[in-house]
């Protein structure tokens, strides 16, 4: 089974998540979203089904472009946008999705990326798995807390070159 596969059933981009931003949408608006806006919030990660996107940047980067177009189909342009603008990488200007999709991973708890470093193994880079998470949730904290609100993915990409360097002046 492909990475986004695994992921979207129940990894990284399941149910879960699209639960956690629903409930970071509530916290950063102080509202509940529409019932089109929940719909997009959990289709914009639907596009991972059969992709390696852990090792191949450019099938991440077409992610977004399923759910943007089943959203387009059930709400019209609304719906695309929404779900189009959750991602950087469409090109797209930021939809109202974008910063709750970010600020789901600094609510998520602890044991469930935890759980996540065990079904997607990929996400893990060198590190023992607590420590994984705990460097995880530091970057993300980081990138909230300045206003950024950064891809999970860069900074994935990014920590994976620093393994990297790290291993080789090690040798």
């Amino acid at each position: 089974m492909k990475q986004g596969t695994v992921s979207v059933l129940i990894g990284i981009h399941s149910p879960v998540h699209s639960t956690l931003v629903l409930i970071s949408w509530v916290i950063l608006y102080h509202k509940l979203p529409a019932l089109w806006q929940i719909v997009c919030i959990y289709l914009h990660d639907i596009g991972h089904i059969g992709r390696q996107y852990h090792d191949d940047p450019s099938e991440k980067n077409e992610h977004w472009k399923l759910g943007a177009r089943m959203a387009k189909r059930l709400f019209g342009q609304r719906g695309y946008d929404m779900c189009a603008g959750h991602c950087h990488a469409s090109h797209m200007p930021s939809s109202l999705l974008m910063k709750p999709d970010k600020y789901s991973w600094y609510i998520a708890p602890r044991l469930w990326l935890l759980t996540n470093n065990l079904v997607e193994p990929q996400v893990r880079r060198g590190l023992g798995r607590w420590e994984e998470v705990n460097a995880f949730k530091s970057q993300v904290r980081r990138s909230i807390e300045s206003g950024q609100y950064r891809s999970t993915h860069d900074m994935y990409l990014e920590r994976c070159r620093e393994q990297k360097e790290k291993n080789a002046t090690r040798y």
